[in-house]
């Protein structure tokens, strides 16, 4: 026989898929890894089960207790599968712009959703994040904490890193990802970075976010962006922002028109995170001196989480997006 303990020993290893018809154009190769396949749905699940486990190392976490974390949705997700494994009750904060899909699910999944007001600076007492510490205060419970959580970046070095390296052979020229907290460009990129010295760490950015700014130097006024997961306007304690080669802002409309690709295309069913990631991508690859290099794009989520919003044409319509 053949099987797994759990659910969770499933996470990971997930495929590397050549974009060769959206890059049909390219001189350069270009692959996304796949992190939508994981038994969560997103890359998150590879956090999510490392933290856990590492706060009950800690014991920070013991039997019975409670998971309190601000999220977009997908670590809570990946969290909350792993609650219900252990017996732990997880308390999950999110702003109003998460789409219902992922709140439904995180529901159905029996978690405690508290839903706040998006749009508040990170200093704000009202930000997601400081109303999820102080929930976490009040109820006696352990923040995970996945911005500023070190097993965050240790969960990409010693898995997403290792496994990008084993499928490209090492012959890795440029790393495509967003950054929420940072974890996956710094864990891979740390993993990368020591045996290929010279590859570039691509950030990718939607408009909106200050990230882009904050890579460059310069000084830039936030804005309201629709792509969920990636931006912010602080930098997260988990982003080695030393690391990151070049940064690419990436409107929303072109974020979803690429995510429509990818389906249309390559029958990659994907968020709008993977649109702007692999439109990020698309545009290193045609500045990409040379030809014949291997980019890899981070590809986070799957696209059943946006049904309500970036695949469905009344929302389009409202946010005069047009594909």
């Amino acid at each position: 026989m053949q099987f797994l303990n759990e659910i969770t020993d499933s996470i990971g290893n997930t495929p590397l898929v050549k974009l060769g018809r959206i890059g049909s154009n390219l001189r350069h190769k270009l692959f996304g890894k796949c992190e939508f396949m994981n038994p969560g749905g997103s890359v998150k699940d590879r956090i999510a089960s490392y933290m856990v486990s590492k706060a009950e190392q800690d014991g920070r976490l013991r039997k019975g207790g409670t998971i309190v974390e601000a999220t977009a949705g997908n670590t809570g997700i990946g969290l909350a599968m792993v609650a219900a494994l252990k017996g732990y009750r997880l308390i999950v904060v999110l702003t109003s712009k998460v789409g219902q899909e992922k709140v439904q699910l995180l529901k159905t999944l029996g978690a405690d959703v508290r839903v706040v007001p998006g749009g508040k600076l990170y200093q704000d007492p009202e930000h997601f994040i400081s109303q999820a510490r102080e929930i976490a205060k009040a109820e006696g419970a352990c923040l995970i904490d996945q911005f500023n959580n070190t097993s965050n970046v240790k969960a990409h070095y010693e898995g997403t890193g290792p496994e990008i390296w084993s499928q490209t052979g090492g012959e890795i020229d440029a790393l495509v990802a967003g950054v929420g907290t940072g974890g996956t460009i710094t864990g891979v990129g740390r993993f990368i970075r020591e045996r290929r010295p010279a590859v570039k760490l691509v950030l990718a950015d939607p408009v909106g976010s200050l990230l882009t700014s904050f890579t460059k130097g310069t000084s830039a006024t936030g804005a309201p962006y629709l792509v969920e997961g990636i931006g912010s306007d602080f930098i997260p304690g988990n982003l080695d922002i030393s690391l990151i080669s070049t940064a690419i802002a990436i409107p929303d409309q072109e974020s979803i028109r690429v995510a429509h690709k990818l389906l249309k295309q390559e029958s990659l069913f994907v968020g709008s995170s993977s649109g702007c990631i692999v439109a990020a991508a698309l545009r290193y690859c045609e500045e990409l001196e040379g030809e014949g290099k291997t980019v890899v794009a981070i590809l986070p989520d799957g696209g059943r989480g946006y049904m309500s919003t970036i695949y469905n044409e009344a929302w389009l319509t409202e946010k005069g997006i047009v594909l």
